[in-house]
């Protein structure tokens, strides 16, 4: 049997004997409150697990149904987590408790990503396999901008949309999705140049220009996006653009927009920078897929997986690629190879 359950047990059975926890079993805040007040004083620490629910149950002599509220309430409270097949252990770190009403006060949206029921012990059981000391081994080798060939073919299904395929060879690999934006940027726009953004875009992108000495010029919009004659007057030498999903409009743009915006960016010979973070939650084919020839494509895996555990993409055509890698080692954008 392991040590560490039977530790946690025995505790259990302590406190019931001393009637630590609270009698009044109808409710479950104060048993969630007392089992909080055990992690606090270190009678539970980190990794150890608790009781199963029906067992958690039988024990306060409450039911199945409160046991399970018991820890819910510990997870909301940020002070356990679940972990599918194996049971409730005391989180080694305490987690910012789930967003509660804020009575008034401003919500900050500035970072938003999902999350699903048990991720982490889904992330947690397919990385078992990166702690084999051959896998791990490799893992802890220097990266490289174009990573390996079997990652660029797994990113090349990744980014696969709607008929829409990149090469696989063009994929470069960054350390997150804000990294694929900045080394873009800086290949496709000088210093002191002018790129064009949507009136209403992702701020970062701002930051980012700006750091460069690069001028974020806003491109008029309406309900569809960027208004096409908008492009023609901007005298830009790049435009970023986010057709799908856009943030923080939540607008896709419509086929018939779409084909008016290639036709403009063919018509100056303009790079596009196209933002697909959002993506994975629709089936539209992206605007390279109708300019494949200047569209360079950046997304990542925080919004498919989570913010610490990303990894950049940038698809560029051929005639940018070298440059665009070029700014990924310069800027020292490179992704982790153990991310790769």
């Amino acid at each position: 049997m392991n040590p560490t359950v039977t530790t946690a047990s025995a505790r259990y059975n302590e406190n019931i004997a001393l009637g630590a926890i609270g009698a009044d079993v109808r409710d479950y805040h104060r048993i969630a409150d007392a089992v909080a007040a055990d992690i606090a004083a270190g009678r539970l620490r980190p990794g150890e697990r608790l009781p199963p629910q029906r067992v958690f149950a039988r024990r306060h002599r409450i039911a199945n149904s409160t046991a399970a509220r018991v820890y819910g309430e510990l997870g909301r409270r940020g002070l356990v987590i679940g972990e599918v097949g194996r049971g409730t252990f005391v989180r080694a770190h305490a987690a910012e408790p789930a967003l509660v009403d804020p009575g008034g006060a401003p919500v900050d949206l500035q970072l938003n990503f999902p999350v699903l029921p048990e991720q982490a012990a889904l992330l947690a059981s397919s990385l078992a396999t990166m702690l084999r000391p051959d896998v791990l081994a490799d893992a802890l080798r220097a990266g490289g901008v174009t990573g390996t060939a079997p990652a660029r073919a797994a990113a090349a299904d990744l980014l696969t949309r709607n008929g829409w395929r990149p090469k696989q060879d063009q994929i470069l690999f960054t350390g997150n999705g804000k990294q694929s934006l900045a080394a873009t940027i800086a290949a496709v726009v000088p210093v002191g140049g002018r790129l064009g953004v949507e009136e209403l875009t992702y701020p970062v992108v701002r930051t980012i220009a700006t750091r460069l000495g690069i001028t974020a010029v806003p491109l008029e919009m309406d309900d569809q996006g960027v208004l096409p004659d908008a492009l023609r007057t901007s005298a830009v030498r790049a435009v970023y653009l986010q057709p799908a999903l856009h943030n923080p409009l939540g607008i896709t743009m419509p086929d018939a927009r779409r084909a008016e915006v290639v036709a403009v960016l063919e018509e100056l010979d303009l790079p596009l920078i196209e933002d697909g973070v959002y993506t994975f939650l629709c089936d539209e084919p992206p605007l390279a897929a109708l300019a494949p020839d200047r569209t360079v494509l950046v997304d990542s895996l925080s919004k498919r997986i989570a913010p610490g555990l990303t990894l950049g993409f940038v698809v560029p055509p051929a005639r940018l690629a070298d440059q665009i890698a070029t700014a990924v080692r310069g800027g020292g954008w490179t992704a982790p190879r153990f991310a790769v």
